[in-house]
């Protein structure tokens, strides 16, 4: 399954100020349902290859998983050699294509 997440990137005020982009809730669901038999890592987190698209020139690609939450939506953290190579900052609008892996 390949898919893209949309949307504003937020920095977690706690310790190490992680930066994420939330999932809607309807493609969080999405991915829930099509994953439900697949095994996943840690609590629940579902792992994938992300890629930036439309935002800098190098289009960066890395492993990770993404977090599920209590309110249902899952989040997907943007790691900080990613936001340097893409040029990205709280608040900046991005699109992020994954894959189930």
């Amino acid at each position: 399954m390949t898919f893209t997440i949309s949307g504003k990137v937020w920095r977690y005020e706690g310790t190490g100020g992680w930066y994420f982009v939330y999932v809607n809730k309807a493609l969080s669901q999405k991915i829930k349902d099509t994953t439900r038999n697949k095994k996943k890592v840690g609590f629940q987190f579902v792992r994938v290859k992300a890629t930036i698209i439309g935002s800098g020139v190098h289009k960066t690609s890395w492993n990770t998983t993404l977090f599920p939450t209590k309110d249902g939506p899952y989040l997907i953290a943007i790691k900080s050699d990613v936001r340097h190579k893409e040029d990205i900052d709280d608040g900046d609008s991005v699109k992020i294509n994954c894959t189930l892996l």
